[in-house]
């Protein structure tokens, strides 16, 4: 899908960095291509499925991601199973704010907290996107 899906985390309405370990357990097994001057992984899932991620990682954390051009199935998995560990959420453009957890919804700005809705597969995330 060539659709861009930004992920972050807030503590009390701000941005928070996330846990850089958290990525690298999720997506660096899956990691088949890497252009670190782009900040680029290419993913590669057991499925067959492939997503574009762009994530700087420093000093062990990442301020932000932005996944794109992704396929149903693994890769959204894979990004439910990293947002559950970096306790982050995803924002994608003209859809709610999708949670790991339903303790996220706190932290959130005042804007993003009434639509937000939690999320545990990949298959949630499709379903929300078929319907934005």
């Amino acid at each position: 899908m060539s659709y861009d899906m930004f992920v972050r985390r807030f503590e009390q309405g701000d941005a928070a960095p996330m846990a850089g370990e958290a990525f690298l357990a999720v997506f660096e097994p899956r990691v088949d291509r890497r252009e670190r001057q782009h900040s680029y992984w290419h993913i590669s899932a057991d499925d067959g499925g492939t997503a574009d991620v762009y994530a700087a990682l420093a000093g062990g954390t990442i301020a932000s991601l932005m996944i794109s051009h992704f396929s149903a199935g693994a890769t959204l998995d894979m990004l439910v199973e990293y947002i559950g560990l970096a306790d982050a959420v995803v924002l994608p453009p003209g859809c709610p704010t999708l949670l790991a957890h339903e303790g996220q919804r706190h932290h959130l700005p005042d804007e993003l907290r009434a639509d937000a809705l939690v999320v545990q597969a990949g298959a949630d995330i499709e379903a929300v996107l078929r319907s934005c």
